[in-house]
C-alpha cells in the first residue's frame, strides 16, 4: 500500500472490547481519557492507513472497531447513507472471504482539523479487489476497480481514547 508517508461474513459489535494491539495505535495505548492528546494531521493519517491495513488484512472484528458505534457511511456506488454498522456487514460479506484479492494505493492525505477531538481526512485512493462476493443470479464472484477514488473521513476520539470514524464518504470519480 502506498501512502504519503514515507512508512510505508459476520461480524460483531462487541468485538470493541477485544482490541488488537497492533490497531489500537501508540498514541493511545495505556492511557485513560483523561490523558488525551489532541488530534494532530499524523494522528489522523496514521488512522487513515490503520483503516486500510484493517481492510486489506480482513478483519470484520477490527474494522467493527474503527467505526464510532453511531457512524455514518456513503459507500462508492450507494445512493443513501447508511449507518456504519450495514457498510460493516457488506464489506465483510463481499471483500473478506478466503477467495477476494485486495489491492489499495492511497494519494496524499490532507486533514482538516475541526478541534482538539475531531478532524476530517480528504485523500485520493485506487482500489482492486478480485473475486469479490456479489449477490447476483449469474454471478458469485466480480471483479471491482476503482482507478480514481475519492475519500472523506471524519474521525472522532472516543471516551476510550482511539480516533474512530463518525462520517465516510467514498466515492469514484467519472
Amino acid at each position: 500500500m502506498k501512502t504519503d508517508s514515507p512508512d510505508s461474513a459476520r461480524f460483531d459489535i462487541s468485538a470493541r472490547t477485544n482490541h488488537a494491539p497492533q490497531f489500537m495505535g501508540a498514541e493511545v495505548a495505556g492511557r485513560d481519557a483523561t490523558d488525551q492528546e489532541k488530534v494532530t494531521p499524523e494522528l489522523v493519517q496514521a488512522a487513515v492507513r490503520r483503516f486500510w491495513d484493517i481492510m486489506l488484512s480482513k478483519s470484520s472484528e477490527h474494522l467493527v472497531d474503527a467505526y464510532a458505534t453511531n457512524g455514518m457511511t456513503f459507500r462508492v456506488g450507494s445512493v443513501s447513507i447508511e449507518p456504519g454498522f450495514m457498510g460493516i456487514a457488506q464489506r465483510s460479506r463481499e471483500y473478506f472471504h478466503e477467495a477476494c484479492i485486495l489491492h489499495v494505493e492511497l494519494g496524499p492525505i490532507e486533514v482538516v482539523l475541526l478541534n482538539d477531538t475531531t478532524a476530517i481526512a480528504i485523500y485520493t485512493f485506487q482500489f482492486h479487489a478480485l473475486n469479490r462476493a456479489v449477490a447476483s443470479a449469474r454471478e458469485n464472484l466480480k471483479e471491482e476497480s476503482i482507478p480514481n477514488g475519492r475519500a472523506t473521513q471524519v474521525f472522532r476520539r472516543s471516551p476510550d481514547g482511539k480516533l474512530r470514524i463518525l462520517h465516510e464518504h467514498l466515492s469514484s470519480a467519472v
